[in-house]
């Protein structure tokens, strides 16, 4: 089916990391439901809005699924499991629209396909009454995942979010703009008109090469961690420098928790607290600063020896 998948300001490719400020997590702050308004959009039907300024990194909301379905399903058995629903729940169901894509299919088919998203640690999709509202933006300032801790859906703030503003957040895992919005369009029946898509033409251009280069790292770091570690670290301060220009933050915490897991490799301790640090601060801004993964980049900055990996590599000093 179709996912809604999606992506602390990292370092210019030529600086060094600051050392981490292991600042104790933060409570989660969750919005009330009278905080966002879902309203008509000019062209992407309905979204969510704030009415209330959002601080990064802060939980704007949980929900439980309005209704859960396999990972993979058929027509008959989507018809079969919002059967099951209570009527008030059926109707809010009935509520979504779908994409063109299911034009020939039964509507229940064609509006779960549409807009579940995936609660990977169950191997189900869901449809959630708001956050299945938000819509897509190639530069969005939410990001949303399934918390199997809590066993809800949540939606974090990746930035500042000003009271008025739409909620936004990125569809798709796709870094190449041309095959991300080809993606978009199959499945989801639209072309992409968000600001980064509608750039001018020279602006969209840089940005397309920025988005190609960082792709070409992410594939290319695995291959260097053995033969040319010190090379991969200098493509990951590159690749956090592209995030922050293009300001795609989903992809930041797992470029420095791989140059986290270089470091304690090689038996670097020194430049394996700074990027465990590094890994923490972008953790805490896409999911939560106290959220799981921000927590344990936290205690490898406390010890970077405790890392199932430290030393399997030998030891070597790398720059940070």
């Amino acid at each position: 089916m179709p996912s809604k998948r999606i992506r602390r300001r990292p370092a210019s490719a030529t600086s060094s990391p600051a050392a981490p400020s292991l600042i104790a997590p933060l409570p989660t702050s969750e919005y009330k439901p009278s905080d966002l308004t879902i309203k008509d959009t000019a062209h992407k039907g309905k979204g969510v809005f704030t009415s209330v300024a959002i601080p990064q990194g802060t939980c704007i909301i949980s929900e439980t699924p309005l209704v859960t379905f396999p990972d993979t399903f058929t027509p008959a058995e989507a018809l079969a499991v919002v059967a099951r629903c209570s009527e008030d729940d059926r109707q809010k169901f009935m509520a979504f629209t779908y994409s063109p894509a299911y034009a020939n299919q039964d509507p229940v088919f064609g509006i779960a396909k549409t807009n579940c998203v995936p609660m990977a640690s169950l191997r189900q999709a869901g449809l959630f009454e708001t956050i299945c509202r938000v819509n897509h933006d190639c530069r969005p300032n939410s990001e949303y995942f399934w918390d199997h801790t809590l066993g809800k859906e949540v939606l974090y703030a990746l930035v500042d979010i000003p009271a008025g503003e739409e909620l936004t957040v990125c569809y798709s895992d796709l870094l190449e703009r041309r095959e991300r919005r080809a993606w978009l369009t199959s499945n989801f029946g639209f072309n992409c008109k968000c600001e980064s898509c509608t750039l001018p033409s020279t602006e969209l251009a840089q940005s397309n090469q920025r988005m190609t280069k960082l792709s070409e790292i992410i594939a290319a770091t695995p291959m260097l961690i053995r033969i040319n570690p010190v090379s991969a670290i200098a493509q990951i301060h590159q690749s956090l420098a592209i995030i922050e220009q293009e300001k795609c933050w989903g992809c930041g915490p797992s470029q420095a928790y791989d140059a986290l897991q270089i470091c304690v490799a090689w038996r670097d301790l020194p430049n394996a607290k700074i990027w465990a640090g590094r890994a923490a601060e972008l953790f805490g801004r896409c999911r939560g600063l106290d959220g799981e993964n921000a927590v344990r980049m936290r205690a490898y900055a406390r010890d970077p020896t405790s890392h199932m990996l430290w030393g399997a590599l030998g030891t070597r000093k790398l720059s940070s």
